[in-house]
């Protein structure tokens, strides 16, 4: 039976392509973090739960040990959201987004990579619109996506000698936990910047804030992600970049046909509101 690796399997997205892959009659070597995430992944079908926190570099190192010998797939799903004003980022907040939405990532590609020559196999990335369309506020997320974008493509044409595939999958807002809580962590970012901050962005705050609760009616369904990584890891000829909703397609377009200065006022409107 064929094997996936898929990172961030304890939740959201990774969880649901876990148990669509197990279904499928796939052996899934699923990681997660907690202990209560590991147990619920144990009890799937075909799926062998492995602890991992990705930004643990020796526990990274051990990760190739826990796989077996050929490996037909590996799903990057590992990720986490920075939001804010680039101004008022923590340094310490910005190296975590981008150590874990982009170094650990390739750190996990790379141990898995001799197993997935073995077996002629497939690398996925979950990337995002994010990583083609930057809007005020989502400056470090964005970053990370745009690399991760960059890396995939210089590991695609890299990895062409042993036909090894690698796609990137592109979805807009999706329903998950993530952006379930979206609002308690934009409340809890303008909580950590200072003082002044606060007051400088204050207008850009409030618009930014304005906006959570549109884009999570416009969440899509988390099952058009999983459709799009089982073609990635089955078609015949996968594609290099899966849009998988009708808003990541629209942003696109309007990207691609709108001079940037149109663009960088029409965010700057959308993301900023009076404040008294």
């Amino acid at each position: 039976m064929p094997s996936v690796l898929v990172t961030g399997a304890g939740r959201g997205i990774g969880l649901a392509i876990t148990q669509h892959m197990s279904e499928r009659g796939w052996d899934v070597y699923a990681t997660a973090r907690s202990d209560a995430d590991l147990e619920r992944l144990d009890r799937l079908n075909r799926v062998h739960a492995i602890p991992l926190e990705i930004t643990d570099r020796s526990a990274l190192a051990g990760l190739a040990e826990r796989l077996p010998a050929k490996l037909d797939g590996v799903v990057n799903s590992a990720g986490i959201i920075v939001n804010g004003p680039v101004e008022g980022l923590s340094l310490v907040d910005l190296s975590r987004q981008l150590d874990v939405n982009v170094t650990s990532q390739i750190g996990v590609t790379q141990a898995a990579l001799p197993r997935i020559r073995a077996a002629g196999g497939r690398i996925v990335f979950i990337s995002s619109v994010s990583g083609l369309v930057t809007v005020p506020g989502t400056g470090a997320y964005s970053a990370s996506k745009y690399a991760l974008e960059s890396l995939a493509d210089a590991l695609r044409i890299e990895l062409r000698p042993w036909h090894i595939r690698v796609s990137l999958i592109e979805p807009g807002p999706i329903r998950t936990d993530m952006w379930g809580d979206a609002l308690i962590d934009h409340d809890r970012m303008a909580a950590k910047l200072s003082e002044s901050h606060r007051e400088l962005y204050a207008s850009h705050l409030a618009g930014t804030r304005k906006l959570v609760p549109r884009f999570q009616k416009l969440a899509g369904d988390p099952q058009k992600v999983v459709k799009a990584v089982d073609r990635a890891l089955t078609s015949k000829h996968p594609r290099r970049r899966y849009l998988t909703d009708n808003l990541s397609r629209v942003q696109k377009r309007f990207l691609a046909m709108s001079p940037t200065a149109i663009n960088d006022a029409v965010f700057s409107a959308a993301t900023t509101t009076k404040v008294p």
